[in-house]
Order: C-alpha cells, then sequence, then structure tokens
C-alpha cells in the first residue's frame, strides 16, 4: 500500500514485517487493551493483500481470541481519510468472513468486535494519543442525527523514553527506537544505506529486535537502498492503474455473461480465467 511520497516506504515495510508475528502481536494488543494476553488466546493474522476481485489492501490486521478483529495502519503522514478507509476495510474483512446468503437467514451472525488504530511515526507535532471520527467528513447541516460511526484512534508513536504505549509494548517500543536510530543518523549526515546500516548495529548491540534485525538484515538494508526516485514512482502507479483498469472491465464482462446465465466453461474460455475464478466472481456478487 503505497500510501507515503517516495523514499519514505521502508518504515512501512519493515513495520508489516516486523509486526507478521503472532506473539508482538497480542503483546501489543495487551498494551492497547491495559491486559496481557495469555499464549492460549489465539491470534490469526488476516491482513487484507487484495485479490483479483478486490484491491483493498491494509498494513496488519488480526482476530485475536475468535473476539477482537484489530485493523493497525502505520504512517509517517497525517491522513485525514484514514476512518473511511477503515470503513472499506472492515467491509471488505467481513464479506471475505460471511457467506452472503447468510445475511438473508433470520438468524444473528454473531461479528468480532473491530477496533482501528494508527501508529504515527512523522514530524508533525501530534498528541500522543488522538481520535478520527468517520462522521468529522460528513455533509452536515446542524445538529443532525448520526447513523454510522467509525472511531479511528491515533497514537503518535515517535520514540520517546516516557511515552505510555511505548513503555508497555517492548516490540512498538523496540521498533520506534530503530526508526529513531535512522532518523538521527541521516540527521548526522549519513546516506540512507549507511544510516539503517548504523541503526542495525546500535539496535542489536542494545538487545533490540536483535533476532529479526540478524535473521532479515540484508532485507531490511535493501528496503532502505532501493531509490524511489520520482520518475519509477510515477511510471509504477500508470502501470498500477493500467492494470486495474484491465481487470475491472475483465470483471464486468464476466458478470454481464453471469447475468444472462451463459455456460460457465464458456465465461472461462472467453475471459482466459479459470473455471474456479469464474465460480468465485459469480459467489462474491451473489449470482450463483
Amino acid at each position: 500500500m503505497n500510501k507515503e511520497a517516495p523514499g519514505r516506504q521502508y518504515q512501512d515495510t519493515v513495520f508489516r514485517m516486523y509486526f507478521n508475528d503472532a506473539e508482538r502481536l497480542r503483546e501489543l494488543a495487551g498494551a492497547l487493551h491495559g491486559r496481557v494476553y495469555a499464549p492460549s488466546e489465539p491470534v490469526e493474522i488476516v491482513t487484507l493483500e487484495g485479490t483479483f476481485l478486490s484491491q483493498v489492501k491494509n498494513d496488519i490486521s488480526f482476530l485475536l481470541a475468535g473476539r477482537h478483529l484489530v485493523f493497525i495502519e502505520h504512517q509517517s503522514t497525517p491522513n485525514e481519510n484514514m476512518p473511511l478507509r477503515c470503513l472499506y476495510y472492515i467491509c471488505e474483512q467481513l464479506r471475505r468472513e460471511i457467506d452472503g446468503k447468510r445475511l438473508y437467514r433470520n438468524r444473528r451472525i454473531p461479528l468480532p468486535l473491530p477496533e482501528f488504530h494508527v501508529f504515527y511515526t512523522g514530524t508533525k507535532n501530534l498528541p500522543e494519543e488522538s481520535v478520527m471520527r468517520l462522521s468529522d467528513a460528513y455533509r452536515m447541516a446542524g445538529d443532525e442525527k448520526i447513523h454510522l460511526e467509525l472511531v479511528v484512534t491515533v497514537h503518535n508513536v515517535v520514540y520517546r523514553e516516557q511515552k505510555k504505549l511505548l513503555m508497555q509494548s517492548t516490540a512498538l517500543h523496540d521498533y520506534t527506537f530503530f526508526i529513531a536510530c535512522i532518523k538521527a543518523n541521516i540527521a548526522a549526515g549519513m546516506g540512507r544505506v549507511d544510516a539503517i546500516r548504523a541503526a542495525i548495529r546500535q539496535c542489536i548491540e542494545r538487545g533490540i529486535m536483535r533476532d529479526f534485525l540478524e535473521e532479515h538484515e540484508r532485507e531490511v538494508v535493501d528496503m532502505v537502498d532501493f531509490e524511489w526516485n520520482q520518475e519509477m514512482f510515477e511510471a509504477a502507479k500508470f502501470e498500477e492503474g493500467l492494470e486495474q483498469g484491465r481487470n475491472e472491465g475483465k470483471v464486468e464482462m464476466i458478470l454481464s455473461m453471469l447475468r444472462e446465465k451463459m455456460p460457465l466453461e464458456m465465461i472461462a474460455k472467453v475471459s482466459n480465467l479459470s473455471l474456479e475464478k469464474v465460480r468465485e466472481l459469480g459467489t462474491a456478487h451473489s449470482l450463483l
């Protein structure tokens, strides 16, 4: 998910890699909820990675103890559309998990309790914790009743030793310390690659993210080494837009043929997709 300007992608990538771990997520959830979760309480990572049918992706999402559906985004630039993005995330997650046919049955479908968090590591001076609401974007005239709300908690986790959340979560403390080391090294005049290599050494010497950095050192350096110059970035986005347009056109064609009750084998042949993909698309749109 390319949310930041070129050159800032290393933070999101390292964040996703580091927190794609059940134990770290369980500990982080405990810090967010003010309690300790036992190892017996399962963590299922359900991050949205995008599919042929949906381009929706997010940084990290996980189901904790079968009850809490936690969505986490990392940002170094504030985004006022985050509540709307999170609405997309929860809708896509539920669409994937719940058979559409069940929506028309009388029996209530039990749902996990969703929550949405943003971890901010940028330069803007934000409070340690704040909230964003979907209703902030509504075109309201006066004191009108709000019928749909979604709240995102924004945590300013720019490294500082006495921040409450960093004191409660070792994993988050260590990650923000690592990012702070990179920034300090760059501010001291180091190039980006040298800055991250020096930060890796500094953290390993202090026992911070040691196992992760020793295992993934080369990958982490490569994340920073890749130069996101403006031309490459724009070219990649242009190609991504073309591909998405082609996919959307193909989807509409397949849906039209499904509505006309054409044989699935014929649809698969014409669209150059597998029979399984055609069935998946038809089921997702309640046409089969």
